[in-house]
């Protein structure tokens, strides 16, 4: 082989990808360079702590071949928390549920579960996961605290009811809006009148 054949190969070669490096490769607006699965797992994460929605990501995500385990484990979890956040709780109840019984000590997949499970009508199953939480200070989003002081107030407990819509105004509250504030600053006017 000449010289010259050894250079144009070579060339040729340092421009190549492969199938896995281009599919691992998540698309980005023209003129813009490749996402890579971590950054679209990472994006997706975070839209979803603003309350935002990560099902396009997710469907790209669902497309792109050769994920490892551990980024096909982040995507069902991405999967799950946008199926709690449209309302579908079938959906979320099952992949948290799976995921809390293998895990039942992480504080976030509990309480999205009790929050799927809510959702389904199981508050009797709700309840008791979110008051444990809420006693470790293990809660985290706003419509948590918010959840269980509701279902307080429905099981007759007033004061913890109080305790905790307050503390729903305090945290971040994924989906946001003027008319839940509002219910939220009512019905914590109603409860502190009925304990004076």
């Amino acid at each position: 082989m000449s010289r010259p054949l050894i250079l144009v190969a070579l060339i040729s070669c340092s421009f190549v990808f492969t199938p896995e490096a281009h599919a691992r490769r998540a698309t980005r607006p023209t003129g813009e360079k490749p996402m890579t699965v971590e950054e679209a797992l990472e994006g997706a994460e975070k839209l979803l702590d603003s309350g935002g929605d990560a099902s396009q990501t997710s469907e790209k995500l669902h497309k792109t071949r050769g994920l490892k385990k551990d980024e096909l484990a982040r995507l069902e979890l991405i999967d799950a928390r946008c199926a709690l956040l449209s309302g579908a709780y079938a959906a979320s109840e099952k992949v948290f549920g799976k995921l809390h019984k293998a895990t039942p000590d992480d504080a976030r997949l509990t309480e999205w579960y009790a929050r799927s499970l809510d959702g389904l009508g199981k508050s009797d199953a709700a309840l008791p996961l979110l008051e444990q939480l809420a006693k470790g200070d293990q809660l985290h989003d706003g419509d948590s605290y918010w959840l269980l002081a509701k279902l307080e107030r429905k099981g007759g407990q007033p004061k913890k009811a109080l305790e905790h819509a307050r503390l729903a105004l305090e945290k971040p509250i994924v989906l946001q809006s003027d008319e839940l504030e509002k219910e939220m600053k009512t019905f914590i006017s109603e409860l502190a009148g009925k304990s004076k």
